[in-house]
């Protein structure tokens, strides 16, 4: 005998029902996830969905809990410029993979669990870094925002859309860039390429965590 619907069917969860939501959003915008929707690929109804949430508000916070969930927080050292380089990576590798969700993110990184956690690394790191508490809730603020930055820039963001046309806004992009009057602005029509291609993702996101924490030590030092 076959077995049933019910049987075949995954038992409904909360997390099921975010990482399937967080699948949608990745390839198709955030703008594709509905409960509607839901409750069709997951083959329920969608007041099934409502026991685990209640709003569409409700879910898309746990969409950026599925984010943060992966957050590995590291352990701290004696270096502490290293340790806030460390803290902004694992924030960044948490996001990367989801660019349509980050603008999530600032709204449940201190409600959830793993995100508490790492902005008490960073905040303790920039204490003991000898910043005042305004300044580091400042630096710990900024680092979030230059994390989502990083990650949903043009040259490195390819969710939420086909490759074909990702490629065409590029080309689209970069064409209007080539085309401007170059007596007017040669340095932007000389960087067109580079301004909307990155040849080296890794070295990308690199460069941007080095930037952020060269920053920091200089305030650092200036304060001194």
């Amino acid at each position: 005998m076959p077995p049933t619907k019910s049987e075949t069917r995954p038992s409904l969860s909360r997390d099921l029902v975010a990482d399937r939501a967080l699948e949608i959003a990745d390839a198709e915008g955030i703008e594709a996830v509905t409960i509607r929707r839901l409750a069709t690929e997951l083959g329920v109804t969608p007041m099934a969905l409502y026991w685990h949430f209640r709003t569409k508000e409700d879910l898309l916070a746990g969409l950026a809990d599925r984010v943060l969930d992966a957050i590995e927080v590291p352990a701290r050292t004696s270096d502490w410029a290293a340790d806030i380089r460390a803290a902004l990576t694992v924030l960044v590798a948490a996001m990367r993979p989801h660019p349509q969700v980050a603008y999530l993110v600032p709204e449940r990184i201190m409600a959830n669990p793993k995100g508490l956690d790492l902005t008490e690394t960073a905040l303790a790191t920039l204490s003991d870094a000898g910043f005042s508490q305004e300044h580091a809730s400042y630096l710990a603020m900024q680092a979030l925002r230059a994390a989502i930055t990083m990650v949903t820039g043009d040259q490195v963001d390819d969710s939420g859309q086909t490759a074909e046309e990702r490629d065409a806004h590029l080309r689209t992009k970069k064409a209007a860039l080539a085309s401007l009057d170059p007596a007017k602005y040669p340095a932007v029509v000389a960087h067109a390429d580079a301004m909307t291609h990155c040849s080296d993702v890794e070295a990308f996101f690199d460069f941007g965590i080095d930037l952020y924490v060269a920053g920091v030590r200089g305030l650092a030092e200036r304060a001194r």
